[in-house]
């Protein structure tokens, strides 16, 4: 050593001086005496080597990390300008400032270390340090202008930085370094400093954003610019809990989708890897997600092993804390130091294992949003691809569950497919773990396991059988509700009630709950095993240990392999699941892939060319082309087609029905399979199908149709199809809503509106599909007039027209006559005309048709408007001859004389085009900003916010309160026992422990087993009693509360209520009654148990505890309301915000040929893409608020763990005595608590989500009824009404409150034995004088009496049975011939054949297999309509009544029955009873004894119809229009 003075060392050399280096006895490249270490020989320290070595690695991470960040900012991050402000320079100044106290600090190390400063380890640290802070500097440099936030990399260097150098400080206190060496402490203590400062600007304090960051975009996703401790502590979603907290969350309070999870995104990158894809021979679907979605999915996988490692690890350091708590009863303790540093490995393992967990979950979920997104866009975007063939093999329905089924099963595979290798690795590892404890005892442990997989797999299979019996159950239910609520008016008009309520019963709780109580029992025994098994292994185990080992069993061999079959039951559990789901999902990719390639359309059937300018110019031409539906059949749909169409022309296609009418206008438009031959079309088409096809939009949505805003034209389009006059009937005009959510449209009505739709696009081509046939005579003359004829708005375009009507013709610049799919005639009107060929027959013969039809069709109207619902909703091919058949009795228009040819000229020769107006989001916000429109049905009623208590209440009373105090009792007990099995074996273990030998094995194994098993009976029961005793009671009572309050609900509830509604109360909400509230209940309260005893645990090792109890529990509860609130809104936005998806695919579905035909395939699927994207919106934070709640009770779970270990280090090395064994049973549960508190808030919000059902339930059983059924002191005598005289007197009624009188002050006297007719206009009133002789609508003044007896004092059973009536819709039900004569089976069959033999049904039915047993389909589908009006004609003759009513639906009945019909009501069996007819066909009526005329709700006229016919009144006028008055003066005479 030299001699000489260094400066600023103090001359009395210290021995094992921090900073000496000493050449004798060192060991390679650490200068210091102490050598490596890692502990100091002769103090409780680190070495100065070792701690440099950590202070080299986290400078070697920022040196390496650093550089990657650099390569990520430089070729990822786009430069920005972003100005330069304080903060910038502050923080370079320190790292500056770093660098030179770093590089002061090397010059002293030269200094001390004289001679050997090149080969110590500690001087290479500095410059290895002084490197990584120049790479800090560069990213921090950089990133100022190429990023939001601060960089990972750089904030974790800092952060460990601090904390190595934290410990350091440490260290040279301890040493009292600041003695001798004070001006290296000076600049350790400034470097420190410095570093902290550093951390503090890039972290806390925000950067400068660049000028248009700053601008933002208010609903940005904060994930996008969160810093890294904000994403693993998942931060970033606190300001949406805040919000959540503070206010209801509503659709725009939701952030936008990060760029990369938006469905546009996705469905490119998915788009991308499939095309790729399907240059293979056999295209893979999992591939091409492997391909557009993998990334992040592996990366997920990384940090799941890295998780699950960690979790494997604590039962190591709960090992090493036992023993450490053992060494106190020794002479010779371990040091507290290591205790606390076992104690702190516990914390920081428990964190950072929370943190790898949920970063692992929330790629998996995302991977799942993304397949989800790109496999919904591109199930729509084939759609609009598919070709005939493609979609014949799919129904709507199925594709539209590839969409919400199929890609769910995927959404569900990507969470959970990870457990496929996570599950077996977890198993494994715990296998070596135990192995290392227990040597091969373990192996008794795994055999007991394998033997109850079987069991399980037995017992999923029994549940699997009954859960399919209860769908079939559920469905029956589901259909009977469905038929009583579809025919609610028919049960009530037949006084049916208690025959339905009975029939329901039935169902309910003889078949449904029977079958519940099965899966109960299952679901007892299920938990019985799930709960032993864990036991059953541990003790198999330290049973095969005792018997065959002569060490101890001990409480660190005991409690570290409790601790890990607690976590083996993890993996157990979920791989059957995983399997399960892998299998679902495999199907659903079989299923997509197969869809995916099924048939597109022919790309180059038609070939497209710009529109033509002049008039006469062709611009559609077919030659020598043929076509077929299906190209993999013979069958040709159109052969050697020759047809040209010229602008300004209209060409009239003609032909029988199924002749290849709609087959030509779907070739020109491409939708055919085109054989030979070649297709031109010159400019843009519209295209008016022939079943008009509405979206579920306004009126004006569905005439602009995606163009842009014209009013001028727009009035002109209206105008020109007749809809000023429905416009103002609607009840909210052009902008009422159709469709499913709206309002119904009758059928003429929808042909104009897809006139409109096509007029408005003012296309260059017109294809127009009979859109004559569904309208009115006069109507169809002003559409030729105004729209399709040469005066008309369109006479500048070319028009080609599929029609049977004649007038047309007449107009026709050109017909062709279609025949089996060939041209045989074409020609001009007149040309055809002097032909006298098949054009000119067809004219003819309707001409006459027309002369002899005016007699006996009267209100054409009705008739056409009704025959238009014949058409199905699927796209109508020709091989459907039903539905062309609507086309050609289609009300035939009157003749005219040809129009005149020379006026061709019109302004409108030249329509602009009009422009397509660019896509600005969705046609309809899922919330209705207009709130006043009358035609939205009442708004669903939703509860916001927490459920009342009163709920709960109610719930707990119908659940029998008894039981559910027993099953409380039972649920203690169960985990008491569970307890007193752990203490006993902690109790054995410490028994071994002082005998060092294993006494009394039988005593104390049969002890341990008498616990378990006591445990897992009790749990048997107490499930048993959950289910058995209150669910299932409480669900029948609540079920039968609501049916019985849905039966006596008056009429107009099921008129204002949309029987979907209805039907979803008794589907959705009664089975989260039936199956989910006990499950989620039972499942809360045994986490809440679980955790209260826990803590009881801990607090009585270490009482000391009990002070932490309040602030974590306060903590907790203060998390768990914020995200309640939050997490319930979300999850009601995301289930609000799923159904438009299906429901506007469904509808696309259905109406594809004509978004292709106005070319708005991409307008569609973006608007599919942003429904989605609104439905992500909601789903994404909902994840994330879970995630964000699992990161902060996890942490409070840590600080359980690190306290409770914390107070046992404490308490032990103050020589409290405090036992190994009672540490090892206090952290054992210590470590399990995190999952009991995880699963009580999960549980807690599936309750308040599921407890709304019984909200919901409840709310229906408390409907207002209507009259009571049987009024015992008012009941009328047994004979009445034996006469049947009726009358009203002053009598008004109106529907409900708030509407006006429909029936305004009717005075009639209707003698005993009448026939009386009743007639006028619709909506005069005529079906509301039955409504009201019934009591369907109660008077809201006067009254009517029957035979002298008021109807409003008797019981509604008592008045509607004792009249008849034979409705307008037969509504027949599901069931036998028997059942719907006569439900309540109370009459024999002698009587039933007697009034079939009546009703003219006898021989149908006696030719029906099983005859009066023969099985009717629902709504009496397998019976024609005019047998359905029979068999209500059967039902009015059976009831025992001398007043019959008949709301004539003639509509549905032909000729021929209607004849017998009136011939049977006119004969010798209706001589004595009173019959009100009311009349939609005069004739039906001529000869009642009297007529009743009604106009606007008074009775106008009320007389013998000759009387009325003299007087020349209203009556008389109705006669006239139907060309009836010769056959009235023939009855006369």
């Amino acid at each position: 050593m030299h001699d000489s003075q260094i400066p600023l060392q103090p001359s009395t050399p210290l021995y094992h001086d921090y900073l000496k280096s000493s050449s004798h006895r060192q060991q390679a490249l650490c200068g210091n005496v102490e050598g490596w270490g890692p502990l100091s020989p002769d103090r409780f320290d680190f070495t100065p080597c070792f701690l440099d070595v950590w202070v080299a690695v986290v400078a070697a991470g920022g040196v390496l990390g650093g550089a990657a960040a650099i390569y990520y900012l430089l070729t990822k991050c786009p430069s920005q300008q972003v100005k330069k402000d304080w903060h910038f320079f502050a923080k370079l100044a320190t790292i500056g400032a770093l660098i030179v106290t770093a590089a002061v600090q090397a010059v002293l190390q030269t200094q001390y270390y004289a001679g050997i400063w090149i080969q110590d380890f500690r001087f290479w640290t500095s410059i290895l340090t002084i490197l990584s802070l120049c790479v800090i500097f560069y990213v921090q440099y950089i990133e100022h202008w190429r990023s939001r936030n601060a960089n990972g990399v750089v904030l974790f260097y800092w952060l460990f930085l601090l904390i190595i150098y934290g410990v350091k400080l440490r260290s040279l206190v301890s040493r009292g370094l600041y003695h001798d060496h004070l001006a290296y402490f000076i600049v350790f203590c400034v470097n420190v400093g410095l570093a902290g400062l550093e951390f503090v600007l890039e972290w806390l304090v925000p950067k400068r954003l660049s000028d248009y960051d700053a601008l933002g975009d208010d609903d940005e996703c904060p994930f996008e610019y969160a810093d890294v401790f904000s994403v693993l502590t998942f931060s970033w979603m606190t300001p949406m809990m805040k919000q959540g907290y503070k206010t209801f969350l509503t659709q725009d309070d939701l952030w936008n989708l990060r760029k990369r999870n938006t469905t546009q995104s996705t469905g490119t990158a998915f788009r991308r890897a499939w095309s790729n894809e399907l240059e293979k021979k056999h295209p893979s679907l999992w591939l091409t997600l492997f391909h557009a979605f993998g990334a992040p999915y592996f990366r997920g996988a990384l940090l799941k092993s890295v998780s699950d490692v960690l979790n494997f690890v604590q039962p190591q350091l709960l090992r090493l804390l036992i023993t450490f708590v053992d060494s106190y009863r020794t002479e010779d303790p371990q040091p507290v130091a290591r205790g606390a540093a076992i104690a702190l490995a516990m914390f920081a393992v428990s964190v950072s294992q929370t943190m790898f967990l949920n970063q692992y979950f929330q790629r998996s979920f995302e991977t799942g949003i993304r397949v989800k997104s790109a496999l919904t866009a591109a199930i729509y975007s084939k759609a609009t691809r598919l070709s005939n063939e493609g979609r014949a093999s799919k129904s709507t329905g199925d594709i539209v569950n590839y969409m919400a089924v199929d890609t769910q099963r995927l959404q569900d595979l990507a969470q959970y497919g990870q457990q496929l290798w996570s599950a077996p690795f977890q198993i494994v590892l715990c296998m070596l773990s135990l192995y290392q404890l227990v040597g091969w005892s373990m192996f008794a442990g795994v055999g007991a396991m394998i033997i109850m997989i079987p069991i399980n797999g037995y017992i999923a299979r029994l549940m699997k059988t009954l859960q399919k019996e209860q769908m079939k159950n559920k469905d029956s239910r589901t259909r009977l509700m469905t038929e009583i609520l579809n025919n609610m008016k028919s049960i009530k008009l037949y006084a049916w009630t208690t025959a339905f309520i009975n029939k329901l019963n039935y169902i309910r709780n003889d078949q449904e709950l029977k079958t519940l109580r099965k899966i109960g029992a299952t679901q007892a025994f299920s938990n019985f095993t799930w709960s032993t098994t864990p036991f059953l292994v541990s003790c198999s185990t330290f049973g095969t240990f005792v018997l065959t080992q002569h060490t101890p069993l001990t409480t660190d061999i005991v409690f570290p392999a409790l601790t890990l079959f607690n976590l083996l039951t993890f993996p157990l559990a979920i791989l059957p699941m995983v399997i399960t789901a892998i299998v679902e999902a495999s199907v659903a990719v079989g299923r997509i892939t197969s869809y995916l390639l099924a048939e597109e359309l022919q790309a180059d059937a038609v070939l497209r060319e710009d529109s033509v300018e002049e008039i006469g110019e062709e611009s559609v031409r077919v030659r020598d082309a043929s076509f077929t539906w299906d190209k993999n059949e013979e069958r040709r749909a159109l052969h050697d087609i020759n047809f040209s169409a010229h602008k300004g022309e209209l060409a009239c296609i003609v032909g029988r029905v199924g002749n290849g009418k709609s087959s030509l206008l779907q070739a020109i438009l491409g939708d055919l399979w085109k054989i030979k031959g070649e297709v031109v079309l010159r400019g843009k088409t519209a295209y008016v199908s022939q079943s008009a096809w509405v979206m579920n939009a306004s009126v004006r949505e569905n005439i602009v149709f995606g163009h842009r805003w014209d009013p001028q034209f727009y009035d002109k389009t209206v105008k020109a199809c007749a809809l000023t006059d429905d416009f103002a009937s609607l009840p909210d005009g052009d902008q009422t809503e159709v469709g499913e959510r709206g309002i119904s449209l009758s059928g003429g009505q929808k042909a104009r509106l897809t006139l409109a739709r096509a007029v408005y696009a003012r296309a260059d081509v017109y294809l127009l599909d009979d859109c004559l046939s569904a309208v009115d005579q006069h109507v169809g003359r002003h559409l030729i007039d105004n729209v399709l004829g040469s005066k008309g708005l369109l006479s500048g375009k070319t028009r080609i027209l599929a029609t049977n009507s004649i007038p047309v013709l007449m107009e026709a610049d050109m017909i062709a006559l279609l025949r089996d799919g060939k041209i045989i005639e074409k020609g001009t009107y007149g040309q055809l005309m002097a032909m006298k060929g098949e054009i000119a027959t067809l004219v003819r013969t309707s001409q006459n048709e027309d002369q002899s039809e005016a007699g006996s069709r009267t209100s054409e109207s009705v008739v056409s408007d009704e025959e238009t619902t014949i058409y199905g909703d699927g796209p109508i091919s020709d091989d459907d001859p039903d539905a062309e058949a609507a086309q050609g009795n289609g009300a035939s228009l009157a003749p005219l004389k040809p129009g005149n040819g020379a006026a061709r000229k019109s302004s409108f020769n030249t329509l602009r085009r009009a422009s397509t107006a660019s896509f600005k989001g969705p046609r309809s916000k899922f919330v209705d900003e207009e709130g006043g429109l009358k035609s939205k049905q009442t708004k669903e009623f939703s509860e916001q916010g927490k459920v009342k208590w009163g709920v709960y209440g109610e719930y707990a009373k119908t659940s029998n309160l008894v039981a559910v105090l027993i099953y409380l009792a039972f649920l203690i007990g169960a985990q008491t026992m569970s307890i007193g099995g752990s203490v006993w074996l902690k109790r054995w273990s410490e028994v071994n422990q002082r005998y060092g030998g294993n006494p009394q094995v039988g005593k104390y194994i049969g002890v341990y087993f008498a616990f378990g098993v006591g445990s897992a009976a009790l749990v048997v029961v107490q499930t048993l009693i959950l289910w058995i005793f209150c669910s299932i009671e409480a669900s029948r009572k609540l079920h039968e509360r609501m049916a019985f309050a849905i039966f006596r609900s008056p009429m107009s509830f099921f008129e204002t209520t949309p029987a979907g509604r209805i039907l979803n109360r008794f589907s959705s909400d009664i089975y989260r009654v039936d199956e989910v509230l006990a499950r989620t209940f039972n499942m809360l309260f045994v986490n809440s148990a679980r955790a209260a005893f826990t803590l009881v645990v801990i607090s009585a090792s270490t009482p000391i505890f009990i002070a932490l109890i309040i602030p974590l529990g306060a903590l907790y509860l203060y998390i768990q309301r914020y995200y309640l609130r939050t997490s319930r809104e979300l999850k009601r936005l995301d289930s609000i915000s799923r159904s438009p998806i299906y429901a506007h695919f469904q509808e696309s579905l259905s109406g594809m040929s004509t978004i292709r035909a106005y070319s708005q395939q991409r307008r569609f699927e973006q608007e599919n893409e942003w429904r989605v994207d609104a439905h992500l919106r909601a789903y994404f934070p909902s994840i994330n608020a879970n995630r964000w709640l699992a990161v902060r009770l996890e942490l409070i779970g840590s600080v359980i763990i690190l306290a409770s270990a914390g107070f046992a280090i404490i308490s032990v090395s103050s020589h409290s005595g405090l036992s190994a064994g009672m540490v090892g049973l206090s952290m054992s549960y210590a470590l399990q608590i995190t999952q009991s508190l995880n699963w009580i808030v999960r549980q807690t919000v599936e309750v308040e989500t599921n407890i709304v059902s019984v909200e919901r339930v409840l709310e229906y059983a408390a409907l207002p009824s209507e009259a009571p059924e049987i009024i015992s002191k008012n009941r009328p005598p047994i004979s009445w009404p034996s006469q049947g005289g009726v009358s009203f007197n002053n009598y008004s009624t109106r529907y409900r409150p708030g509407l006006d009188l429909v029936l305004k002050n009717i005075n009639l006297h209707i003698k005993p034995h009448e026939k009386i007719g009743v007639v006028g206009r619709t909506g005069a009133g005529k079906s509301s004088l039955t409504m009201a002789l019934f009591r369907i609508i109660e008077p809201s003044d006067g009254f009517i009496s029957i035979d002298n007896l008021d109807t409003s004092k008797i019981g509604l059973l008592d008045l509607r049975r004792r009249l008849a009536i034979i409705p307008q819709d037969a509504a027949l039900f599901e069931g036998t011939v028997r059942d719907n004569l006569d439900p309540a089976h109370v009459t024999d069959d002698t009587e039933l054949w007697s009034v079939l033999e009546h009703a003219r049904l006898k021989e149908h039915v006696a030719s029906m297999p099983g005859k009066l047993d023969a099985r009717i389909h629902e709504g009496g589908s397998n019976l024609s309509s005019g047998q359905r009006q029979l068999i209500s004609l059967a039902r009015a003759l059976l009831a025992p009544s001398n007043i019959l009513v008949l709301d004539e639906a003639t509509a549905a009945v032909d000729v021929e029955t209607d004849a017998l019909l009136q011939a049977t009501l006119r004969s010798s069996m209706f001589k004595n009873r009173t019959i009100i007819t009311i009349a939609h066909r005069i004739n039906t009526i001529l000869d009642s004894d009297r007529i009743i005329v009604l106009d606007h709700g008074t009775v106008a006229e009320f007389e013998t119809p000759a009387e009325l016919v003299r007087r020349k009144g209203l009556f008389y006028e109705l006669v006239k229009e139907a060309n009836l008055l010769g056959a009235l003066d023939v009855t006369q005479a």
